[in-house]
């Protein structure tokens, strides 16, 4: 295989060494160093959630995202970013379990914001190269633009610069574009590149994934009432989304993938209905038991482990 492959005329993005993909290669790498982390409990509740995105889950994405074509600047940003994400996931990952000084720390932090720069440049590029929207390229595009959101999140955690936030929010900031801002996005596109959904329906749910995130972020950041409307909205297109790729998807594909995709479909909207119960309570004072402790622990593990991993992994099976 050669360094990098080549689709209808077109070179693929994701470069390749010894016939292994070097996101893939990554993504193993960044699991071992993820599993070293645990055991040695160098990694808070919330920061092993966050890592696991640079380490696994994003190499994961790019890797697949790069299957389709990424012409031109799109694609040598796309290629930089690869090669760079290994050295970028390491160093992130030392800022969040190591007990360093805040710069020491936002120093360690700052090559994955280069990173993150690069994959959101690609997707700029390719947007406009593309002159058009394409569902599932639009999807995975705005899932690369995202991630960028999420590093400069993590910068600020470490700089202490929190604004009116508490630094508690300012990294689980991080850990939404990490997630719904990135997995969310790719693997919607990767669904829609399956070629199983083409319907108003499926174009209204996508629409409303991707604007989404950013929705909500504003809600959580100005106005109580705007973070329960987008969060419910966002909830009810998630669930449907999920009922999708339940019934619809997985039953077409492969043993192994159909139960990777099930179970991720099935955990999206349970994590996504704790999040609206979370929101309704914060806007209305009612108590439900929903606190940030308990969100990181249900929302925050239902979202790493059952829907972003499992989804991944379940895709990466046969790559559409």
């Amino acid at each position: 295989m050669s360094a990098a492959r080549r689709t209808a005329g077109t070179e693929e993005a994701v470069p390749a060494v010894g016939g292994v993909a070097v996101p893939d290669a990554s993504a193993l790498l960044g699991t071992v160093v993820w599993l070293a982390a645990l055991f040695a409990g160098t990694l808070g509740t919330v920061p092993r959630a966050l890592a696991l995105a640079p380490l696994v889950l994003v190499p994961l994405g790019v890797g697949m995202a790069g299957r389709a074509a990424f012409p031109g600047l799109a694609g040598g940003c796309l290629r930089a970013a690869v090669w760079l994400q290994p050295v970028g996931a390491l160093l992130v990952t030392a800022s969040l379990a190591l007990d360093v000084p805040a710069p020491t720390a936002a120093a360690l932090a700052a090559p994955w914001l280069l990173v993150t720069g690069l994959l959101g440049l690609a997707a700029l590029s390719r947007t406009l190269d593309r002159g058009g929207v394409a569902l599932p390229e639009t999807a995975i595009d705005a899932g690369l633009a995202y991630v960028s959101v999420g590093a400069v999140a993590l910068l600020l955690y470490h700089l202490d610069i929190t604004f009116w936030f508490g630094r508690t929010i300012i990294l689980l900031t991080g850990v939404h574009f990490h997630y719904a801002g990135f997995v969310l996005p790719v693997i919607t596109g990767l669904t829609g590149r399956s070629g199983h959904l083409d319907s108003r329906l499926w174009r209204s749910l996508v629409g409303v994934i991707l604007a989404g995130p950013a929705i909500i972020a504003v809600g959580i950041s100005f106005s109580p009432l705007v973070e329960v409307v987008a969060v419910g909205g966002f909830t009810v297109a998630v669930a449907l989304f999920g009922w999708y790729v339940l019934l619809r998807i997985a039953p077409t594909r492969p043993r192994e993938q159909a139960v990777l995709l099930g179970a991720s479909a099935v955990a999206l909207p349970v994590s996504m209905a704790l999040a609206l119960g979370y929101g309704v309570a914060t806007f209305s004072g009612v108590d439900l038991g929903l606190d940030i402790a308990t969100m990181v622990a249900l929302h925050g593990s239902l979202n790493a482990f059952g829907f972003a991993l499992c989804g991944l992994a379940g895709w990466r099976v046969a790559v559409p």
